[in-house]
């Protein structure tokens, strides 16, 4: 991010054992704000540990009507930081910034049980304009074993919806080898959880074409 140069703190067990590669100096890591204390029950939230209510009020419009979405699981807070280092990733194509996020990524990945992880899936017309699909990096810079089972229609950009725009969104999502997923426990994979709305839609989806129960991880809340 910064471009200074990292240095290693030596140790016995830096002398020892082969030093995992850094991607980001502690300064830059510093400014990422790493989800912990209490948190909201369905999306991961942090949130107050006064509050008395055990999920927050986004999750509370979910529980009205058919939620088939388990529990999110989230690493980081969305600060102004984890804005620019997605703007630089998503958009600008800085591939390499996705590594920053693998050592998170695979410990809470390793916390869930599952039988198949998905990656959100974009639209063809999305990934011709990004020239990937940045779920699919994360994954693939952490090590972490997917299937593509799911797709999505072309849409306009969630980003540029209103809050209300987004919760009243219909399905835009659909599951190619139902076989795949039948029965089994799911672990949906996405970028930034922000109203829920389109991890919720896969779920319904993946849900309706069989599956057993559906979690999802997301790198930033």
């Amino acid at each position: 991010m910064c471009g200074r140069e990292t240095l290693t703190n030596i140790s016995w067990c830096s002398l020892l054992v082969k030093d995992k590669k850094q991607t980001i100096c502690s300064t830059c890591e510093s400014r990422l704000d790493m989800v912990y204390g209490v948190t909201c029950e369905g999306c991961g939230r942090p949130m107050d540990s006064f509050e008395q209510v055990v999920i927050c009020a986004d999750c509370q419009k979910w529980e009205m009507g058919a939620n088939n979405l388990q529990k999110n699981i989230a690493c980081y807070t969305y600060n102004e930081f984890a804005k620019e280092l997605m703007t630089l990733y998503k958009y600008r194509g800085d591939y390499a910034i996705a590594g920053v996020f693998s050592e998170q990524l695979q410990k809470q990945w390793g916390l869930v049980k599952k039988d198949v992880t998905i990656p959100l899936p974009i639209s063809p017309e999305r990934r011709k304009e990004r020239g990937f699909n940045q779920t699919e990096g994360l994954l693939r810079l952490a090590g972490i074993p997917f299937e593509i089972t799911l797709r999505r229609e072309h849409t306009e950009k969630q980003s540029k919806k209103t809050r209300k725009e987004r919760m009243g969104q219909e399905q835009f999502f659909f599951v190619e080898n139902k076989e795949h997923i039948d029965s089994k426990e799911i672990l949906l994979v996405d970028d930034i959880y922000t109203t829920g709305t389109t991890i919720h839609l896969a779920a319904d989806a993946l849900m309706e074409a069989g599956a057993k129960s559906v979690f999802s991880l997301t790198i930033f809340r």
